[in-house]
């Protein structure tokens, strides 16, 4: 399985939502297109067959925008996410820092609970996705994403780190 670290790593997901609707005045309620759709089912199965072989994450950070969360309908098909968060932060102009920060916090503080979380999803859109991963992995490269494409981070708590395993581009 590709999916294999030491006990103590944590796989770190960031998605962007599938293919949505053309832009309109109020962006927060573009839907996904049916392209959109098969683009986020096809994005969960190879999630499924290298990573999540058990249909689970830990985790699953989203933003309000209804593309994300039926990015999330469509994942949740086939895996199950123990917990769900909105975020507010990990919107298309937000901070790559910030949520960075948030997810360190998060993951320190779940290390010696009696639930560590071990796989995170967070399903959000460019450009926020491309500098979440420069930030997390502390290398400044600023990837493309595709709609419904996920880059893979396997995340250290001690060294607060992540390395970029892999960018599944659909």
């Amino acid at each position: 399985m590709s999916g294999q670290s030491s006990n103590d790593d944590i796989f770190l997901f960031i998605m962007r939502h599938g293919e949505a609707e053309a832009p309109r005045l109020d962006d927060k309620s573009r839907q996904l297109t049916q392209v959109g759709r098969q683009q986020s089912s096809a994005a969960t199965q190879w999630l499924c067959a290298n990573y999540c072989p058990d249909n689970a994450v830990d985790l699953a950070l989203i933003s309000p925008y209804r593309r994300t969360r039926q990015t999330l309908d469509m994942v949740s098909l086939d895996i199950v996410a123990d917990k769900v968060e909105v975020n507010e932060d990990i919107i298309p102009d937000g901070s790559a820092e910030l949520v960075s920060d948030y997810l360190s916090a998060r993951i320190h503080s779940a290390v010696n609970s009696k639930q560590p979380l071990k796989r995170i999803l967070v399903v959000s859109h460019m450009p926020l996705v491309s500098y979440l991963v420069d930030a997390l992995c502390q290398s400044y490269t600023t990837s493309l994403f595709a709609t419904a494409s996920i880059a893979v981070i396997r995340y250290s708590p001690r060294t607060q780190k992540g390395t970029l395993v892999t960018h599944y581009q659909g």
